[in-house]
């Protein structure tokens, strides 16, 4: 069953007359302590512990041993993205400070401030994935959800069913930020109460209630992988996450001026994350291809090409992978008749110059992406690896796809299915490691199963 929440945004209710600058709300006063604190997989492979602050950086400490975080970014005050398309815009303001450290090898648990962290299992079986999980506040598409609404915005919920499932890792495939613009005033002149007081923009208190507050427990629980969206592209919220998620170590990059077509900040190398002595993951910065392929040969081409080089030399490395990326390639868009469209993603021409029709070098058995605001899970007679896209996080979105004309459609030419399971509803997906492969359950908001998928090789059937 849809849940109409999920199709009708804020806008459906408002009537949005204007973009006029409104007076500045006082800065709240700036927090003080530990605010949260994660472990996340970085290029290496390894661990670090990340941890956002009021004040200076604090000490890790645990049995036996002591380390000081060190300084990845200070407080201070950014201009508004350049290149940002909303049309009430600010400086960036951050009153955090972002501290990082390596994962000491010797400790079993860490404590930084009052939070307990525990060190990434050595077998990672469970997997939590989700994505596309912020509330969009978006002016330039007068589209406003229900940030204030359980029902409307229930990424909390989310959070707290995937918690329950104590998973030995979580993949968030991208897309954490989205109040980009105010909430707007009622007729009436009043905010609208679905998002009255939200923050916006692209600072501290946007990131902190699209994502960090509501995660802070399971941040905590269990050592993450953070996938870059579209959403923290240097032109929208890439301030933030070049400070905070960046799997970049050490004093965070800036978003740079652009060059020859390129810029610098937003691209990352693609990595591998260790899963078993058999598998892995390899992770890719999607965020700035969008849907336009750059012109064959121009210097973007030629960093994307050499960055899928990269890709296959990782996934040599391991006799297993999952490829994940914000955008899908093997996958449908969704549409208001359900009829089935292909998933348009400027990577897919270099994929087919690097890979041919698979897409992907061999050993990739799967792909995990977002992008999409529903859960797809897409298993095929040719040689393709499974896909999955798991973006149903929180972030409002319209559309379905009717799954027997998927069936007979093809996500990409001569790429043809055996299995295919699709929902609307919120939620997050479950990947657990067994003997014959991955078996791989999708849940709601309530908890309850949606889709039931066992993944052996590259075979998919739900």
């Amino acid at each position: 069953m849809i849940h109409h929440a999920r199709f009708l945004g804020l806008a459906a209710l408002l009537a949005v007359t204007g973009c006029a600058i409104r007076p500045a709300t006082p800065p709240a006063p700036p927090p003080t302590g530990v605010q949260q604190a994660w472990v996340q997989a970085v290029a290496g492979p390894g661990w670090v512990v990340r941890a956002l602050v009021g004040g200076s950086c604090p000490a890790m400490r645990w049995s036996g041993g002591e380390a000081a975080m060190l300084e990845r970014a200070v407080p201070g005050e950014e201009p508004a993205p350049a290149g940002n398309a909303q049309p009430e815009r600010k400086p960036t303001h951050f009153v955090l400070r972002a501290c990082e450290a390596p994962w000491p090898d010797t400790a079993a648990s860490l404590q930084v401030g009052a939070i307990t962290l525990n060190a990434p299992a050595p077998e990672i079986r469970r997997i939590v994935v989700m994505g596309d999980t912020g509330c969009r506040l978006k002016a330039s598409a007068q589209d406003f959800q229900a940030c204030n609404d359980p029902a409307g915005w229930p990424f909390p919920r989310v959070l707290a069913r995937a918690l329950a499932h104590k998973p030995d890792l979580v993949i968030h495939v991208g897309d954490y930020h989205y109040r980009e613009s105010p909430c707007p005033d009622t007729p009436a002149g009043q905010a609208h109460v679905a998002c009255a007081n939200s923050p916006w923009g692209y600072g501290d208190d946007a990131w902190q209630a699209d994502f960090f507050q509501p995660a802070r427990a399971l941040l905590a629980a269990a050592p993450w992988v953070f996938v870059r969206g579209n959403h923290e592209g240097c032109a929208r919220a890439g301030q933030g996450w070049l400070r905070y998620l960046d799997p970049a170590t050490g004093p965070a990059r800036d978003c740079r001026a652009e060059q020859d077509g390129v810029n610098d900040s937003d691209f990352t190398e693609p990595f591998a994350v260790p899963l078993s002595p058999r598998s892995q993951l390899i992770v890719f910065d999607s965020s700035e291809i969008g849907s336009t392929t750059p012109a064959t040969g121009s210097p973007a081409w030629i960093r994307w090409r050499g960055q899928l080089d990269t890709v296959a030399t990782l996934a040599g490395h391991s006799a297993q992978s999952l490829f994940v990326s914000h955008h899908p390639s093997l996958a449908f868009s969704p549409s208001a008749s359900g009829k089935p469209g292909p998933a348009h993603s400027g990577l897919t021409p270099l994929l087919q110059d690097a890979f041919g029709a698979r897409l992907l070098p061999p050993g990739v058995i799967a792909t995990v992406h977002g992008h999409l605001h529903i859960h797809e899970a897409l298993g095929f007679a040719t040689n393709q690896p499974a896909s999955f896209v798991i973006g149903n996080g929180g972030s409002a979105a319209s559309g379905r796809i009717d799954a027997i004309a998927a069936l007979r459609a093809e996500p990409q030419p001569g790429a043809r299915l055996e299995t295919f399971q699709t929902h609307t509803d919120f939620g997050f997906a479950l990947l657990t490691a067994t003997p014959q492969g991955w078996l791989m359950h999708a849940f709601d908001t309530l908890g309850q199963p949606q889709a039931t998928c066992v993944l052996a090789g590259q075979k998919l059937r739900c």
